[in-house]
């Protein structure tokens, strides 16, 4: 195992010394490399006479990220150790961390005693150690330790996130990837940050730069594997996006372009608490497609904001009730769906109609009767005493709501599709912005996490999405119309159950293309990376 120990330096002259030199007198290390960041003192001549192998100097200070990964270009190991500058001679006890990932793909960090007295509040390591828990599922001892070691592969399959925020965002990007994340405990020691002035200008540049990648990360925006133009476009589509339902709605019905605008805001105001809700408050959390454990109803957001924007949208009395009844019927639904159903339950329209008629009741077929009589409700509402067109309506609403949650098992496949009938019904109907924008807007929020694979939208985002579609279609169809397209659904249905939407999409070109149309990123880690 060739390793190479990297040593990002600021300003640390009366200490880089001493670590150089104790780092080697680890075991096992093939070279040392300092990397001092724009220092304005002798910190780089200081590393050369301890000895170090290589010695990189930066021509200005550009953070303690960009430091790092300038250090991993010069490195000739496979396996790379990072430690702080200020550990002086307890850098020589780091040998335990080359250990723990010594033939394995997983990242070691140390955890350092605890010392009474000193240090600050924890506010910024509060906000790292929550920050991994959201965006990964795991919780940390030491989320903020610098000290860590992992094979190469992986340092460049995560990438190294600028200034302050690459320690939370090395934790957090590996965990999420599901590679290991092992702490061990070491009796290591570097130069405390007491409560001065300095102490807490440090601190919050700290808290600073890990509240940048936890909500660009959150929002599904960046993260550090991302190049920066890469981040920037997605940051640049987002707000066009958002921009969208905006335009739309003050070209075709300007009376309710400010409340698209403001259903919009609401929503990304709210993005973040609503996955903090479900994947901490309610601890719902499952694994994707490629094995990485998610947050699983980062919908929530949609019934929540979406009800009471449905509700002032200036639709009329009838049809805002409808609205209201749909969004909140399948949002509860798909809640109680992503709660409390099982992988081992029945599975399939079939599945869940044979476990009903077999006297056991699954969340899929309360879903699929509260949809039924949820569709009925609105069909009730827009159309009272016409039996005929209320069955329709209870069809179409029940299967749109079902169609999107078929294609939820996907990132950006349930927006996708809700994006398409949306398109259609404001091609057939443009005053069904009225009832749509609200929705639209909060879709368009949640979508870079969704396409970023960060979050699943779950039942109650997916059911949200396709039961206010299908009642956009319910608005915008004529009865046989609607006769048509719950034949083209049934059809859909029916054959899902003989054979997966995955597999119909691998077997279509088009389908194909479009499915990997802002997910082509997302694959899964080489078996050598993947910890097993």
């Amino acid at each position: 195992m060739v390793v190479s120990i990297i040593i990002a330096a600021y300003n640390s002259a009366d200490a880089v010394g001493m670590t150089v030199r104790a780092a080697r007198e680890i075991g096992g290390v093939s070279e040392v490399i300092a990397v001092d960041d724009g220092s304005r003192d002798g910190t780089a001549q200081a590393a050369r006479d301890a000895g170090a192998d290589q010695v990189i100097v930066l021509p200005r200070n550009r953070g303690k990220g960009a430091a790092m990964a300038a250090g991993v270009e010069a490195a000739r190991g496979h396996t790379v150790l990072f430690l702080d500058a200020d550990l002086a001679d307890s850098a020589a006890l780091a040998k335990p961390l080359l250990d723990a990932v010594a033939g394995r793909a997983a990242m070691s960090v140390a955890v350092f005693p605890k010392l009474p007295g000193g240090g600050g509040l924890g506010i910024a390591r509060g906000l790292a150690a929550a920050a991994i828990r959201l965006l990964a599922g795991v919780e940390v001892t030491a989320p903020l330790s610098g000290q860590r070691a992992m094979p190469r592969t992986i340092v460049e399959r995560l990438g190294l996130a600028s200034r302050f925020g690459v320690e939370t965002a090395l934790t957090a990007e590996a965990a999420h990837l599901g590679i290991p994340v092992v702490e061990v405990p070491l009796p290591m020691e570097h130069a405390r940050t007491d409560r001065t002035i300095a102490g807490f200008a440090h601190r919050a540049r700290q808290f600073k730069d890990i509240l940048k990648y936890a909500l660009l990360a959150g929002y599904g925006l960046g993260w550090p594997a991302l190049r920066p133009a890469q981040a920037l476009l997605r940051v640049a589509l987002w707000l066009a996006a958002l921009a969208l339902p905006v335009a739309l709605t003050a070209i075709f019905v300007p009376s309710v372009a400010v409340l698209a605008a403001a259903a919009a805001l609401c929503g990304v105001i709210a993005w973040l608490p609503c996955l903090w809700v479900s994947a901490i408050g309610l601890r719902l959390r499952k694994p994707n497609y490629l094995g990485r454990s998610l947050p699983a109803a980062g919908g929530l957001v949609l019934p929540v904001i979406g009800i009471p924007f449905v509700w002032f949208s200036g639709l009329g009395p009838h049809l805002r009730m409808a609205a209201v009844v749909v969004v909140f019927v399948f949002g509860a639904v798909g809640l109680l769906d992503d709660l409390y159903a099982s992988r081992r339950q029945a599975r399939g329209l079939r599945g869940h109609l044979r476990a009903l008629l077999a006297g056991r009741l699954t969340t899929g077929a309360v879903k699929a009767i509260a949809g039924l009589a949820a569709g009925a409700a609105a069909g009730a509402l827009l159309s009272p005493g016409q039996p005929a067109i209320i069955i329709l309506d209870a069809l179409l609403v029940a299967l749109s709501a079902n169609l999107i949650n078929l294609l939820d098992l996907r990132p950006g496949r349930a927006l996708k599709g809700f994006a398409l009938i949306c398109a259609f019904c404001l091609f057939l109907a443009p005053d069904s912005l009225r009832l749509l924008a609200p929705v639209l807007a909060l879709a368009v929020v949640a979508a870079p996490a969704d396409f970023a694979g960060r979050v699943m939208l779950g039942d109650v985002g997916a059911n949200v999405l396709g039961g206010a579609v299908g009642l956009g279609l319910a608005v915008a169809l004529a009865p046989w119309q609607r006769l048509v397209a719950i034949v083209l659904l049934a059809a859909f249905h029916l054959a899902c159950e003989r054979v997966s939407f995955s597999e119909l999409v691998q077997r279509s070109r088009v389908l194909a293309w479009l499915d990997r149309v802002g997910t082509g990123h997302l694959a899964p880690l080489p078996a050598c990376e993947a910890g097993q």
